[in-house]
């Protein structure tokens, strides 16, 4: 049995409203992913309904990193500025580094970030979002040490992004930080309401790969010699299962990996105005602050 950690106890009056309200993370109806078009008007008008509005009080800017698209957010760029690249959630099809600014902007409270607006399924299936982050880590990790971060199906990405960089011998980042990360297409069965959705935003993101490939489920891949790893769940998310089994192939590869599970959350409640979401990007800073090699 997996018990409550750091997130146990009564939930504020925010998220207990929140909690009532309706907080889905898959949109029901999907278009037809063979008419990109379509694809393209849909995104546009889930990621308006979910914001992608800046963060008055730390302003992200646009930059170009190893070819990819990014929105960077905190202090200026600086060998000793501790670093987190970030990857978005959404569903692989789905959302923005603009729609992540309610957590990255949170955690460029400490240093510096830099949110990957990687290739989006099913115009870019699988690996396309994994070398995209590659690309920015590549681009950054010759000069800086960095921390590696991302929700959902972005800390899934995130997870397969560190395991191909230590496999290129290239730099690795310092720690990982995984929020309700989706993980294992290969046996999953979602469901509920949104199963058929999830199924076809999966389907579009593994494109012609076997989804038992590492690349599109990480769980599958190899944990040797990854950095330490910080997992945030909530207790009652179906994804909780996929995060216990994570915690426990890192350990037994001898990597640290931290499993904290949120007791009454929600899928990525990180995103939502909650005291919640405030002491878990808290967490995940201090996590992270603790794994920078800078001076030593």
């Amino acid at each position: 049995m997996i018990e409550p950690g750091i997130g146990a106890g009564p939930l504020s009056a925010a998220a207990e409203e929140r909690r009532r309200g309706s907080h889905d993370a898959v949109p029901v109806g999907l278009p037809d992913f063979d008419d990109h078009d379509a694809v393209r008007r849909w995104r546009a008008e889930i990621n308006e309904g979910w914001g992608e509005s800046d963060d008055p009080d730390r302003p992200h800017r646009p930059e170009e990193l190893g070819g990819v698209r990014c929105l960077v957010a905190g202090a200026s760029p600086g060998r000793d500025t501790p670093l987190i690249i970030y990857v978005h959630g959404g569903g692989y099809c789905l959302g923005s580094a603009a729609v992540a600014i309610p957590i990255t902007a949170r955690l460029a409270l400490g240093g510096e970030v830099v949110s990957v607006d990687y290739r989006l399924a099913p115009e870019h299936p699988c690996p396309a979002a994994v070398h995209d982050v590659v690309a920015v880590c590549g681009a950054i990790g010759a000069d800086r040490e960095f921390a590696l971060a991302g929700d959902s199906a972005g800390a899934g990405i995130a997870l397969a992004a560190a395991q191909r960089l230590r496999d290129d011998g290239a730099p690795v980042p310092t720690a990982l930080a995984l929020f309700s990360p989706h993980l294992d297409h290969s046996t999953s069965r979602a469901q509920g309401e949104e199963a058929p959705e999830l199924a076809a935003l999966a389907a579009a993101y593994a494109g012609d790969l076997d989804p038992a490939d590492p690349l599109v489920s990480p769980l599958r891949g190899d944990m040797m010699s990854l950095p330490p790893t910080l997992v945030q769940v909530a207790a009652g998310e179906p994804l909780l299962g996929q995060s216990a089994a994570l915690s426990r192939r890192l350990r037994a590869a001898g990597v640290r990996c931290d499993l904290d599970v949120w007791a009454g959350l929600w899928h990525t409640w990180h995103y939502h105005r909650i005291p919640e979401a405030d002491r878990a990007l808290a967490e995940v800073a201090a996590f992270l602050a603790a794994s920078w090699r800078l001076g030593n």
